[in-house]
């Protein structure tokens, strides 16, 4: 079965929110039970907290050969209606009722209610196709990442190898099940034969810690927002003597809070591991060893095992000598097949070829480590989720704002033109909610007109001083 190896039938798999444990072997019979209520090769949204149902849901796609894609169970409702109108899936689950006139309720399954639609629709799917991913769902964008399954267990297989997991490994579901992430720390543990706790908690609450020593959780993931909690809280207090691995994706942390969380971890006898990635690669590409995070605290690190890793010119040609800057690109079994934006798209077979190009800057060492310098596109990581600033634009631009977004990691600066009044404040709050970013993140300046280069075109670097 799909991510289960039958070595591992009576170890237990997860332990539930309610304390309650399931064996491989018990998982197994509930993904038997979940496949059988679907057809075949059909498309389904999954609107799915990080409980059982979720995971068994999940993994009954990928083994009866359903088509997932992953959604937060708190996506806005235009947003989500936007995606049923383009995708037209076949099944939604859904812990919410879904509104909408092509759709009616079946059944209820498990905490959950599916939704069947009543207008046939034949979807198209190529026959590799196994899961879609959002890209930035969180401004409403049809974008989609296609992956296989070959994509799953192929990074599944190489973050195994270099954490070196194995049925003695246990995470806590400290992010959310619809982020490549959080959906990586899953099919990874599973691969592995390891176990996974389920929590409600998220790490700024007691019950989460509790949970973590009562459960002897030996894993903890986090992105950079996550440590920058737990360093303002103390992360020197923590008193978690079980875990082992602590791990870091999902943006880039400061050198300085990278090399001050290793100090403090290793006093506690736990491996810290940086790591990058993109949804575009299933979810991990490079690592930085916890042996080499106090030499190389600026690092992304090594490719993973399985992918190579290298720099390019403007020219497209390759980078021999070190310390040059140029296009960071991944070659490996876990790139996607490309993305999507129609339904039509869906039966379009591999673009890539096992390539990505991944629209950063960085340059290698001597020693063959890789370091990141920049962005050679207008995406960025807040908060761990991936914000596409010309997406933003045109989100505001709806509004009837003449604006330009700029921004770093964690930091989001838009400029609106003094056109009409507008409260900062609410501006903020009415953004933070539709992007689903805090609040913290996002500042808004206002100016009489926005600085320019002689071709027209807007003057970035200047925004940014």
């Amino acid at each position: 079965m799909f991510l289960i190896n039958d070595d591992h039938l009576d170890k237990t798999a997860i332990i539930c929110n309610d304390g309650n444990i399931i064996t491989y072997k018990e998982l197994k019979k509930l993904i038997e039970n979940f496949g059988n209520n679907f057809e075949k090769r059909s498309l389904i949204f999954l609107l799915v907290p990080n409980k059982l149902y979720s995971i068994v849901s999940y993994l009954a796609c990928l083994e009866y050969n359903l088509i997932p894609l992953l959604l937060n169970e708190r996506i806005r409702n235009d947003q989500l209606i936007n995606l049923i109108e383009i995708y037209k899936p076949k099944y939604i689950l859904s812990e919410r009722k879904i509104i909408h006139y092509d759709y009616l309720k079946d059944v209820s399954l498990e905490e959950s209610n599916l939704f069947i639609r009543s207008k046939t629709y034949k979807t198209n799917l190529h026959k590799n196709l196994a899961l879609l991913l959002t890209t930035s769902g969180s401004t409403g964008s049809p974008k989609l990442v296609k992956l296989t399954k070959e994509n799953i267990v192929s990074n599944a297989k190489s973050i195994s190898k270099y954490l070196k997991l194995g049925c003695d490994d246990r995470a806590i579901t400290s992010l959310p099940f619809y982020y490549s992430y959080g959906l990586s720390v899953i099919n990874s543990h599973l691969f592995s034969g390891g176990s996974i706790v389920l929590s409600k908690s998220s790490m700024m609450e007691e019950k989460f810690w509790n949970k973590i020593n009562g459960c002897f959780v030996t894993s903890i993931a986090g992105v950079p927002y996550n440590y920058d909690m737990l360093l303002r809280l103390g992360i020197d207090n923590l008193k978690i003597p079980t875990v082992k691995k602590m791990t870091q994706a999902g943006g880039k942390l400061g050198w300085e809070k990278v090399k001050k969380i290793n100090d403090y971890l290793k006093l506690k006898g736990i491996d810290f591991y940086v790591m990058y990635g993109q949804t575009e690669a299933t979810a991990r590409i490079s690592y930085l060893p916890c042996e080499s995070v106090d030499k190389k605290p600026k690092s992304i690190g090594i490719p993973i095992p399985g992918g190579k890793l290298w720099i390019e010119n403007k020219k497209g040609l390759k980078i021999s000598e070190t310390m040059i800057i140029g296009e960071m690109v991944y070659e490996g079994p876990n790139v996607s097949m490309g993305y999507a934006e129609s339904v039509e798209s869906l039966s379009v077979g591999d673009v890539n070829n096992g390539v990505l190009r991944t629209g950063d800057l960085a340059y290698f060492d001597e020693e063959g480590y890789f370091f990141i310098e920049g962005r050679n596109n207008r995406f960025i990581k807040v908060f761990g989720n991936r914000i596409s600033l010309n997406s933003l634009e045109k989100l505001i631009a709806k509004k009837g704002f003449d604006n330009i977004v700029i921004g770093e990691d964690d930091k989001i600066i838009i400029y609106i033109k003094k056109t009409k009044r507008v409260s900062i404040g609410n501006f903020i709050k009415e953004i933070s909610e539709e992007i689903g970013i805090n609040m913290v993140a996002i500042t808004i300046k206002q100016v009489y007109d926005f600085p320019r280069l002689d071709s027209g075109k807007i003057n970035y670097k200047v925004l940014n001083t």
